[in-house]
């Protein structure tokens, strides 16, 4: 069995229950288009390796390994979607394709990456992820600070941005505020209504509205 193969069937069952429920094979049958004595041999398949529990007559559902491998790959499939959809203007159902495809070949470090550059809400998939992002753990953590809320000379790494218009975060991006990189607070840096930073090989005035969707972790 691929692993394109498998990721499909686990992905397909948390579509079906969220992972609290069992679903039978003749409704995973149908909604993956395959043959059910088709869909039976992989479940047991999938049931030796320890992903899902199943039981003849009974159904499917996944086990808290299966259920956490599933949901990263769906957490790499919203990702790829909302890239293809906010970045690259293509329509929605040509990203949920493309995505399907593609949701198997990307890492999770690069679609840890894609989340910080793109800017989209959390969803409940990321409690799976190995190595959560800060957008993750700053959910009633200080872990990082919003622009605005950084004083004068402080400095940190940007570590995401978050707003709900992608253009936003097209525009910040263009401006160079890209996670990973460093900056530095101007001493005086709220002047005119803009924040004025240090991103090393430039000093940029940030309108002030756009601050708080950048977020800077000052513990680097």
């Amino acid at each position: 069995m691929t692993t394109q193969n498998r990721e499909d069937y686990l992905i397909n069952i948390l579509r079906l229950t969220e992972g609290e429920n069992a679903t039978r094979t003749t409704e995973l049958a149908s909604y993956m288009n395959i043959a059910p004595a088709s869909v039976t041999e992989m479940l047991k398949i999938l049931s030796s390796e320890g992903l899902v529990e199943y039981e003849k007559y009974h159904g499917v559902k996944l086990t808290e390994e299966g259920l956490d491998y599933a949901r990263v790959i769906r957490k790499k499939h919203h990702v790829l979607e909302n890239f293809l959809i906010n970045f690259l203007n293509v329509d929605k159902t040509t990203a949920h394709n493309e995505a399907c495809r593609l949701e198997h070949a990307l890492s999770e470090e690069s679609a840890i990456k894609m989340c910080q550059m793109l800017g989209i809400q959390v969803d409940s998939d990321c409690q799976s992820c190995s190595t959560p992002c800060n957008a993750v753990l700053s959910e009633g953590i200080r872990i990082t600070a919003s622009l605005s809320d950084l004083n004068p000379g402080e400095h940190g790494v940007i570590s995401h941005l978050k707003n709900n218009d992608s253009k936003v975060i097209k525009k910040l991006m263009m401006m160079g505020f890209i996670p990973g990189r460093k900056l530095t607070m101007d001493p005086d840096p709220y002047s005119n209504n803009v924040t004025i930073v240090d991103l090393g090989e430039s000093v940029v005035a940030l309108p002030a509205d756009l601050a708080s969707s950048v977020f800077i972790d000052t513990s680097e």
